[in-house]
């Protein structure tokens, strides 16, 4: 009896912790970050919402050069504009005005905005 308790528990705490992950990243994709996520963690610029809610959005890639291996930054588009200082200009913008940030993989990124986009790119949309 005492073992089906046990077991009963420990099932009990893994589907408590499976749940507190999908919800945690906005119905279990950490690509996106919706307006709805965005408005838990109050009145801030997105940079460090993001940071609380999809901190890996941020971190700059591994990425080959000409003098060997680099961290290199995502690129930053802003409703269809890149922004030049990347996930810098993240923190002129208010979390609470938009409706979504997207991550693209390299190859998604290189096929919508062209060019060599080896490192992804966030896709910001502001609500309109």
């Amino acid at each position: 009896m005492k073992f089906r308790s046990l077991m009963i528990l420990a099932a009990l705490v893994t589907g408590a912790a499976c749940a507190s992950q999908g919800a945690a990243t906005s119905g279990g994709s950490r690509n996106l970050v919706t307006a709805t996520e965005l408005a838990t963690v109050g009145d801030v610029h997105l940079y460090d919402a993001l940071t609380r809610v999809r901190p890996t959005m941020l971190q700059p890639r591994i990425g080959g050069g000409t003098t060997g291996v680099s961290a290199v930054p995502v690129t930053v588009f802003f409703d269809g504009m890149q922004m030049m200082e990347g996930v810098q200009s993240l923190r002129e913008i208010a979390a609470k005005n938009i409706a979504e940030v997207r991550f693209l993989e390299p190859q998604q990124a290189s096929a919508r905005f062209g060019g060599n986009q080896a490192n992804g790119a966030l896709v910001v949309t502001s609500k309109k």
